[in-house]
């Protein structure tokens, strides 16, 4: 029996909705999926722009501008378990504490920033976080916040960061400093710097603390160094 060929637009039309592949034996996209506060929104937002054009990945953005672990656990770990319940990533990235420099309460006890047992909560509270991913077989990449243009702010950040940097070890996730990401000769604050086209360019926000869309590029260019490659997940 003699076979036939499709016209060139059906042809097309079936690769773009799969029903004819594009490439023979090409992996799916690897799944990114991004939790945590303001900080994580905005480099959610680089991702997506960064890998726009690029069918190996794709971006899916959960996270929520006002979310701090010093908050109710509905508030951070609600919104992972039912992501991981129903939806599928291969990859989180994760950044928190941005609004993380202030008292909380758990059963019943007044914490203080910074004290021991303030310490202990919160890094039980990572841990959380780290398990539930752990349990789901993702890949962790858990960010450390930058340096910022209010030296407290960022002695606060640096404490914090030191947390995330031991629960992550313990885990077996990676923990990714942003501290100098952009930064001076000497590791100090600038608001300017060159962008990912080699232009210089405002990347830190008014509020000393964010980035602009041109600094989250920035640093999703360096989280897009750390994602395992298609042979690497094939193994």
């Amino acid at each position: 029996m003699r076979g036939f060929a499709l016209p060139c637009g059906l042809v097309l039309a079936l690769t773009l909705c799969g029903g004819v592949r594009a490439e023979d034996g090409a992996a799916p996209p690897l799944r990114i999926v991004v939790f945590g506060d303001s900080q994580a929104q905005g480099l959610a937002g680089g991702l997506q722009r960064v890998l726009l054009d690029d069918p190996r990945y794709r971006v899916i953005n959960r996270s929520h501008a006002g979310a701090a672990l010093v908050h109710q656990p509905g508030e951070w770990l609600d919104p992972i378990t039912r992501f991981l319940a129903k939806d599928g990533a291969d990859v989180a990235i994760v950044m928190f504490g941005a609004n993380d420099r202030l008292d909380m309460r758990e059963g019943g006890a007044y914490l203080h920033f910074r004290s021991d047992a303030w310490r202990q909560e919160y890094a039980r509270r990572a841990d959380e976080i780290l398990a539930a991913l752990a349990a789901a077989h993702l890949k962790v990449l858990w960010c450390g916040n930058p340096i910022a243009r209010s030296p407290t702010y960022s002695a606060d950040m640096n404490y914090i960061n030191g947390i995330y940097d031991e629960e992550t070890a313990r885990y077996g996730a990676t923990f990714v400093p942003l501290w100098g990401v952009v930064a001076d000769d000497k590791g100090e604050f600038v608001a300017y710097g060159k962008d990912r086209n080699g232009v210089n360019q405002r990347l830190r926000g008014d509020d000393g603390i964010h980035f602009t869309a041109a600094g989250y590029e920035v640093v999703a260019e360096k989280l897009i160094a750390l994602l395992p490659t298609r042979e690497a997940r094939s193994q």
